[in-house]
C-alpha cells in the first residue's frame, strides 16, 4: 500500500479492540458498497436501506425484496434487495430467494471486492497531503469521533489521517457478529455453483460518492454520525425489523426520521448516493437483462421510489413483478 499514510496490516493488528485493521477494512468495504442514504443522515440507518426524498406514502414499489424482471425474448431475471448485515434473521435465505438464485445462470452485485480494490480504498480514505482529521474537523469533533470509534470497538490507529467521510462510514456500520454477511453469502453460493460473478459499478465509482464531497459537507455528515451514536442499536433494530417485513416504505419512513437539518446537503448526498447511481446501474443492467437468467443483488435502498431501479426498469419496458 503506497503513499497514503495508513497503517500496515501488521501494525494495525496490534491495535486494541476486537477487530484487526484488515477485518475492519473488509467490513468497511462492504458497508460502503451496500450503504444507505440514511446512513449519511444518521449512523442508525443500516446499509442497504435509505430515506426517500419524498414522503413514504408516495414511495412507488413500497413492498417486496425479490422481483422478477421480464423482457421479450429473454429468460426471466431476478432483482433482490439486500441489507448489509450478518444478523441470522437476515442471513437465513428465504426459499423464493434460494430458488431464484439457484436457477439463474449468472450473479451480479453492486461491486466485486478484490485485493486491488482494498488497496485503492485504503489509499482513498486517508489524506495524502499532510492534512489531518483534527485540522479539517476541529479539535472537539475529532476528540468526539475518536471516543465514538473506541466505544464501538473500531480500530483508531491512523484515524488522525483519515478523511471525515471515512470516519463517518465507520460509525455507520453495524457491529459484526459472525462476519457472514448477507451480501457475501449470496456471492459465495453463486461462486460455489460456478456462476459468472460480476459487478455493476467499479470500486472507484463507489468511493467517489463520498470522496468527492466537499470537505465541509464531509465534516457535517461526520458530526451527524457522532451525535446519533446513542440511538444506533435501537434504530438498527427498527431497520432490520422493517427489512424482515419486506416493507420498503417503512424503511423509507424510518430513515426519513433522521434527515439532517441541512436540506441542501441532504438532497445533494441523496442525489449522489441513490439517484445518479440508480440511473447508472439501470443502464448497465440492460445487457444483463437482455441475456436473461440473472440474479442481481443490490442494496434495498435502490429498489423503491420514482428514481428507484424498479421504476426505471419498468419505464425502460421491462415487466416488473414482486415475488417475495
Amino acid at each position: 500500500m503506497r503513499g497514503a499514510g495508513f497503517p500496515s496490516s501488521a501494525s494495525a493488528q496490534s491495535t486494541t479492540g476486537p477487530h484487526s485493521f484488515l477485518e475492519y477494512l473488509f467490513t468497511f468495504f462492504f458497508a460502503l458498497l451496500f450503504t444507505s442514504g440514511a446512513a449519511l443522515a444518521a449512523t442508525a440507518t443500516n446499509a442497504g436501506v435509505a430515506a426517500q426524498v419524498k414522503p413514504p406514502a408516495t414511495v412507488k414499489y413500497a413492498r417486496g425484496l425479490l422481483w422478477k424482471i421480464e423482457a421479450p425474448g429473454a429468460r426471466s431475471s431476478y432483482l433482490f434487495g439486500t441489507i448489509h448485515s450478518d444478523d441470522k434473521r437476515v442471513t437465513a435465505l428465504p426459499e423464493p430467494v434460494i430458488k431464484a438464485l439457484d436457477a439463474s445462470n449468472r450473479f451480479t452485485m453492486e461491486a466485486i471486492i478484490d485485493g486491488e480494490g482494498l488497496v485503492h480504498m485504503a489509499e482513498t480514505m486517508y489524506f495524502s497531503d499532510g492534512r489531518t482529521l483534527q485540522q479539517v474537523a476541529g479539535k472537539e469533533l475529532y476528540a468526539e469521533s475518536v471516543k465514538a470509534l473506541a466505544t464501538r470497538g473500531i480500530p483508531t490507529l491512523g484515524v488522525e489521517k483519515q478523511k471525515p467521510w471515512a470516519v463517518m462510514m465507520a460509525l455507520s456500520m453495524p457491529p459484526p457478529k459472525t462476519g457472514e454477511y448477507l451480501d457475501l453469502i449470496l456471492q459465495d453460493r453463486a461462486t460455489r455453483q460456478n456462476k459468472p460473478v460480476s459487478g455493476l459499478e467499479t470500486i472507484q465509482e463507489q468511493l467517489a460518492v463520498f470522496d468527492e464531497l466537499p470537505l465541509p459537507d464531509q465534516v457535517a455528515l461526520l458530526k451527524e454520525a457522532v451525535q446519533e451514536q446513542d440511538r444506533f442499536e435501537k434504530d438498527l433494530e427498527e431497520m432490520i425489523g422493517a427489512y424482515l417485513a419486506r416493507d420498503i416504505a417503512a424503511l423509507a419512513e424510518a430513515g426519513a426520521k433522521h434527515k439532517p437539518d441541512n436540506d441542501r446537503l441532504y438532497r445533494s448526498v441523496m442525489d449522489r448516493l441513490l439517484t445518479r447511481r440508480n440511473t447508472r446501474m439501470a443502464a448497465r443492467l440492460g445487457p444483463i437483462l437482455k441475456d436473461g437468467s440473472a440474479f442481481i443483488a443490490v442494496g434495498a435502498a435502490h429498489l423503491p421510489g420514482e428514481s428507484g431501479l424498479l421504476n426505471l426498469l419498468e419505464k425502460a419496458g421491462y415487466r416488473v413483478t414482486p415475488v417475495y
